[in-house]
């Protein structure tokens, strides 16, 4: 695939990015802020922080709310005002807000939206051209499948951080590839800021660094780790006004390996299997396809693919442990893949596995059904626009 054909895919992708974006906000006016998913409840409890003629839902919501809210609290507010459902669970993660807000003080909050969507789907396609650039000649065409990802055009859509990270990562880690070492670290630095999983890109790299006695780049990978250290400790200090409607801890959000899976099967101690349950069989075939993927890279090509191996089983073991309530939400659970689907296309000679492709295979069926979910499925949501 030659890079010219990329950039004509991209293009007709954009188009239909920008069908789907005019489709979901049909039914609201065409507001590009009911894409944030902010919920009356929150809005009542933050109204300082909502522009007017923002969309606000009468039941629902999504995470995207609590992005634009720690956006709008960081350059908007004199003092930590903010409500969410769980401060420090969404204040670690500021990468997205930090760069959303910073743009939106100067152009107008009142334009968050758009911004937002400016900056995910510009750092997506930059993603597109460094993974292609790290792919061999014989294999740059299933980028192809990464364009095609249901689960960074999901996470766009609903204006979440998910493939923001996994953008960041991709091009940090092409920067590292080239060996440009200070360019590499300033995108791994917003990627650990933007989700605290971009450690295990770092971690290999250190450790590696570490055993050559490289001791300028120990130094140079470790600072993006332990600046995120140090803004944890800040945060901790600073204690906020509110810790949240339903602060969340480690065992909040965690279960025994897969016991979250069995039991989003069952409403009531009584199992339950619906054809909206199909979905989550696609994630499990996936999760054990890419398990097996990691499995044989870990047998034949361990040290070759330790940078790729971290990351990668690390999201997969966030999956084994993920209580029952991400397993019953797709939009949840496909945010847990955003990482896993690109990063497996660089793992050393992983195009001769056919669990590789069963993987892939899956993921182009969730991406048909995501479409299909958003064009059929999604109910129109009652709704009134801010004051």
């Amino acid at each position: 695939m030659k890079l010219r054909e990329l950039w004509i895919v991209i293009f007709f992708f954009i188009l239909g990015v920008f069908g789907i974006v005019y489709f979901k906000t049909a039914p609201y006016q065409h507001s590009l802020s009911s894409l944030i998913g902010i919920w009356e409840g929150f809005y009542e409890i933050n109204p300082n922080l909502v522009n007017s003629s923002f969309v606000i839902y009468k039941s629902g919501g999504y995470d995207g709310q609590f992005f634009y809210f720690l956006a709008k609290d960081l350059f908007y507010e004199n003092e930590w005002s903010l409500i969410v459902d769980s401060f420090y669970f969404r204040y670690h993660r500021i990468g997205l807000s930090f760069i959303t807000g910073l743009v939106s003080h100067f152009i107008g909050s009142e334009h968050y939206p758009l911004i937002t969507l400016v900056i995910l789907f510009f750092t997506f396609i930059g993603s597109i051209y460094c993974l292609y650039q790290l792919l061999p000649n014989d294999s740059k065409w299933i980028v192809l499948f990464y364009i095609l990802s249901p689960y960074s055009l999901n996470s766009n859509l609903l204006l979440v951080a998910d493939s923001l990270f996994v953008s960041l990562a991709i091009i940090g880690f092409y920067f590292y590839k080239e060996k440009k070492f200070m360019i590499s670290i300033l995108f791994f630095l917003a990627t650990v800021f933007t989700r605290e999983l971009g450690v295990l890109f770092l971690a290999p790299i250190v450790l590696v660094a570490f055993y050559k006695k490289d001791w300028k780049q120990v130094f140079l990978f470790s600072t993006p780790g332990i600046l995120f250290l140090a803004f944890l400790f800040y945060g901790w200090l600073q204690t906020p006004n509110h810790l949240g409607t339903n602060p969340l801890g480690f065992r909040d959000m965690t279960d025994f390996p897969l016991f979250g899976f069995v039991k989003s099967f069952f409403d009531q101690n009584t199992f339950q299997f619906k054809l909206k349950e199909i979905p989550k069989l696609l994630f499990m075939i996936s999760f054990l396809s890419m398990g097996f993927v990691c499995y044989t890279s870990i047998r034949n090509s361990v040290l070759k693919d330790i940078n790729l191996l971290f990351p990668i089983i690390g999201s997969l073991l966030v999956i084994l442990i993920a209580e029952e309530g991400y397993w019953r939400s797709f939009d949840n659970l496909s945010r847990m893949f955003t990482l896993i689907l690109p990063f497996s296309f660089l793992l050393t000679d992983v195009t001769k596995r056919k669990s590789f492709w069963i993987f892939l295979g899956t993921s182009l069926l969730l991406f048909i059904f995501l479409i299909i979910r958003i064009l059929f499925i999604t109910q129109t949501k009652e709704y009134f626009l801010a004051l």
